[in-house]
């Protein structure tokens, strides 16, 4: 073979070495772009626990962020007790951001803000913050000045593919007592009675968080069981001699051919410090700051048709300690209702039945006339440019009626109207 053709054939295979190391190249860097493109366009559900309902967020560089800004307006009428203020608007917004830890580990931390302290002046069942057993607006943090405040941050790591454990600042109410129609205050019900069971003397500070860990099973893929532990008042002072304790199970069934859940619960809690002496059966007796409480509760969720679903929740806790020892809620929630895909309808109404040491207390100490106090709310979810529950712009009007506040049938009754602007981001 002649020089100048081994000089040809060396050109050749030199030149398409060159070409397939340009095309492997340019083959890498085109999937590259593509997983930016899919890191900074993409959009994932959040899982995040919480009472604050769960929505998309936007995923960045690994890093996902969601947030929401909630504006409420309510007014007031038909009560003896109301003097002076009859309406007050509330604004609260909420940030998180998550990043993965590991193939099978995240970090959160959850930043609120909020301004409004509502209407102040509603018989004594009325109060903000959430601790209380009923209040007309969930939404409506303990904390109302202007900065920003750290509710949430914890570490979350998938043991196996059944097994997940979560610890740090914790929401104590996005763990347990959770229900598909009834507790998500920025989309569903407005009062607390129908976002967690107010027969529960929920651990942590005034809103629920608390530092704490919780253990969740995924036996099968219908039956689960959580537990968790946590301070019992979230000051982080004396954590573990105040324990807050609960234990659930849940379990999906199918009745009908569609497929619902039902949980049940037991909790306990230690003992009690500050505001929370104020909701004791009995006020005036300090060794009920020491006293153990404990109780059980069931929150069930079933569809029963393409458009309607209804729900149950109820609970029992020591009537010794607790004002309202038992409640039973039930409610629906409508789809689509006016022929609009992502607008709900919900209505509810709940029943806190008061337990006998507290109706003593009552007798003896005021004028009070000890009842039932029964409870109502009715909303419209419209959403604006048809934007799913979870996303975009939604507009609540929202109607509420109680009989007895407070347990009291001499506070007559009270009507709440009021509206609630939700945009997610």
């Amino acid at each position: 073979m002649s020089r100048a053709v081994l000089l040809a054939l060396s050109f050749v295979f030199i030149f398409s070495q060159g070409l397939w190391a340009a095309d492997a190249e340019v083959e890498e860097l085109r999937k590259r772009v593509e997983e930016l493109e899919k890191r900074q366009d993409g959009q994932v559900v959040s899982e995040e626990p919480s009472h604050k309902k769960v929505h998309p967020v936007h995923s960045v560089y690994g890093l996902t962020v969601s947030g929401g800004i909630t504006i409420t307006g309510h007014g007031v009428s038909d009560t003896k007790d109301v003097d002076g203020q009859n309406g007050a608007a509330a604004l609260s917004a909420d940030l998180a951001i998550e990043s993965p830890i590991g193939e099978k580990g995240r970090a959160v931390i959850v930043f609120d803000f909020q301004r409004g302290a509502g209407i102040r002046n509603l018989p004594a069942f009325f109060l903000s913050p959430n601790g209380n057993p009923t209040g007309y607006n969930a939404d409506i943090e303990s904390f109302n000045e202007p900065r920003v405040q750290i509710t949430q941050a914890y570490y979350e790591h998938s043991i196996t593919d059944s097994l997940t454990i979560a610890v740090g600042q914790l929401d104590l109410t996005g763990y347990f007592d959770a229900n598909e129609y009834a507790n998500g205050e920025r989309a569903q019900f407005m009062a607390n009675v129908f976002v967690n069971n107010p027969a529960v003397e929920w651990g942590g500070s005034a809103d629920f968080y608390s530092p704490g860990i919780t253990l969740a099973w995924a036996a099968t893929d219908r039956v689960g069981l959580s537990v968790g532990a946590f301070d019992g008042d979230g000051d982080y002072a004396d954590t573990f001699d105040n324990p807050f304790l609960m234990a659930e199970a849940g379990l999906k069934l199918s009745p009908g051919g569609r497929e619902g859940n039902y949980r049940a619960y037991y909790w306990y809690r230690h003992k009690r410090t500050g505001s929370d002496v104020a909701n004791l059966a009995d006020p005036l007796d300090t060794e009920l700051e020491k006293a153990q409480n404990s109780g059980i509760g069931i929150s069930a969720d079933q569809p029963i048709s393409d458009v309607m679903g209804v729900w149950f929740r109820a609970g029992a806790q020591r009537e010794r300690v607790a004002q309202f020892d038992r409640f039973l809620g039930a409610g629906a929630n409508i789809s689509a209702p006016c022929g609009r895909p992502n607008d709900h309808l919900g209505f509810g109404y709940g029943a806190a039945f008061m337990g006998g040491t507290y109706k003593e207390y009552l007798r003896n100490n005021t004028s009070a006339d000890p009842g039932t106090e029964h409870y109502f709310e009715l909303y419209y979810n419209y959403a604006l440019s048809h934007a799913a529950i979870d996303e975009g712009i939604h507009v609540t009007p929202d109607i509420q009626y109680v009989i007895n506040p407070g347990g009291d049938k001499e506070a007559g009754s009270l009507f709440i109207y009021g509206v609630r602007l939700q945009a997610y981001f």
